[in-house]
């Protein structure tokens, strides 16, 4: 059995990344719940500069390093645990910050919601005073390449109290999420976005912007001077849902609020916009747009909004999804080179009802739970 010995005096080099302080303090705090759920005595694990001068041999040393692609794609980690000297590198601060809470997690640590911490049963301690944690294994490592499509997001729901986002950054954080989304139109984010920035990146977490936000693209008040830019059905103009994305004047609406959004968001590098969620398929049906499927419809929707980040000067990229039914040779017309696919939506992140019910252990709802 592999194993980690709580009672050593272990210091922890830490590399010179703002986004890496808090979650290798976070290391050393939950290093020293562990000592006290020992009974052990004695401070908490020192925090080093990794640019100082290397370790004693007689030290038990935690080394954490990070690779430099912060703004790439290689988020992966890699940590090794031997009986004096455990090694967690990153290729990226996201990674290094992922690296932590994995190994945390293989002791035994979880965050089942924000706020709440569960600590692993206290093992008996063996001659000489040691004990010993188990560990889930003496290694642990995940791919370096993470395209957008592969990184694990959640989707934070506009209305959301900045008290309960400022408890979720670390939540998020802790379990490996890569991402949150929040929505165009979040008032929240749109009055506090700067502080919820700093939070996230002190934890290395990656800021999106989007979600089911399509419709947003089409102002409802113009509905009354101008329903023509809005889809048709039977007949009739309805503003409910989407707009009807071949008309000339609709596309030159869509590319203009789009911009604005894309301006207003500031350095964000992803952006999500989906037809609105359970009604994928209300899409126009007038003479012009009876030619193209849902599917097809949709996709002329975010070209133009492809178009326009295109305009904007942007390097930006955006997310589209498809039913795992509908095979991409169906929808005829190609995806602008920014687009990607997204082969499933993120889970929607939920406050837990109660301590009790099964569902508050993940706080998310939806097919990818974070691990």
């Amino acid at each position: 059995m592999v194993v980690f010995d709580v009672s050593k005096d272990w210091v922890i080099f830490v590399p010179a990344l703002p986004a890496v302080r808090k979650p290798a303090e976070d290391m050393a705090r939950c290093l020293d719940l562990l000592r006290r759920l020992a009974g052990l005595s004695g401070k908490r694990p020192a925090l080093l500069d990794a640019e100082g001068p290397g370790p004693d041999d007689s030290v038990p040393v935690i080394l954490l390093n990070a690779g430099g692609d912060a703004e790439g794609e290689r988020h992966g980690f890699s940590w090794r645990a031997g009986t004096e000297r455990i090694e967690i590198y990153g290729n990226s601060p996201r990674g290094l910050c992922k690296g932590i809470y994995d190994f945390l997690s293989a002791l035994g640590i979880a965050w089942p919601a924000p706020g709440k911490e569960e600590l692993p049963a206290a093992p008996e301690g063996s001659p000489g005073k040691r004990v010993l944690f188990p560990l889930r294994d003496k290694e642990a490592y995940t791919a370096p390449d993470l395209s957008p499509a592969g990184r694990k997001r959640l989707l934070v729901p506009a209305k959301t109290r900045f008290k309960e986002i400022e408890a979720l950054i670390p939540w998020a954080a802790r379990n490996r999420i890569d991402a949150l989304i929040f929505s165009l139109g979040d008032r929240i984010f749109r009055s506090r976005g700067a502080d919820i920035r700093k939070a996230a990146e002190s934890y290395a977490l990656i800021i999106e912007r989007g979600g089911w936000d399509l419709s947003l693209l089409l102002p409802r008040r113009l509905f009354l001077f101008h329903r023509e830019l809005f889809r048709m059905v039977s007949g009739k103009r309805v503003k409910d849902s989407h707009f009807c994305p071949t008309n000339p004047d609709t596309i030159k609406v869509i590319m203009a609020e789009a911009e604005k959004y894309f301006r207003a968001a500031g350095d964000t590098r992803i952006f999500h916009l989906w037809p609105e969620r359970g009604r994928e398929d209300a899409w126009c049906s007038c003479p012009s747009c009876r030619a193209f499927s849902p599917a097809e419809q949709n996709r002329i929707a975010l070209n133009t909004v492809a178009d326009a980040l295109a305009a904007a000067g942007s390097p930006a990229r955006l997310s589209y999804y498809q039913e795992s039914g509908e095979a991409e040779e169906a929808v005829s017309i190609a995806p602008r080179p920014s687009l990607f696919k997204l082969d499933e939506l993120p889970p929607v992140f939920r406050r837990p009802p109660t301590a009790s019910r099964a569902a508050g252990r993940n706080g998310v709802s939806g097919r990818n739970a974070p691990g």
